[in-house]
């Protein structure tokens, strides 16, 4: 589930978050879409449960997907500077989850370090 877009136009945050919430609700202990964060069409927000129990708020744009807080519904100013970006719901979560990636797989390596 990367986040290629033939245009960054077709691109809607939230229609993709929910996909992701979709698609890989067993492979988390919670996951859905923020219900208290403001979305729009380039940027969405997912509170995330690990299998480890540790929670994350994740923000989607097209860039990917980045975590933005410790805390379900919340962006955190020390957390929100996260310079790690993942291309895809698969890499974010073996990225935070390492039984996700034993399970599962997947690698852990993520899509680039944001430039400042």
């Amino acid at each position: 589930m990367a986040l290629v877009q033939s245009d960054e136009n077709d691109f809607n945050a939230l229609r993709e978050a929910q996909r992701m919430v979709d698609s890989c609700q067993d492979f988390a202990d919670h996951l859905i879409v923020a219900e208290f964060l403001p979305h729009c069409h380039g940027v969405a927000y997912i509170n995330i449960r690990t299998l480890e129990q540790v929670i994350y708020c994740v923000q989607l744009s097209s860039v990917g997907y980045r975590i933005v807080s410790y805390n379900f519904d919340d962006v955190a100013d020390e957390v929100a500077n996260c310079d790690t970006v993942y291309a895809s719901a698969h890499q974010l979560l073996s990225g935070i989850s390492p039984l996700y990636g034993e399970k599962y797989g997947f690698g852990r390596e993520p899509l680039r370090k944001r430039k400042e």
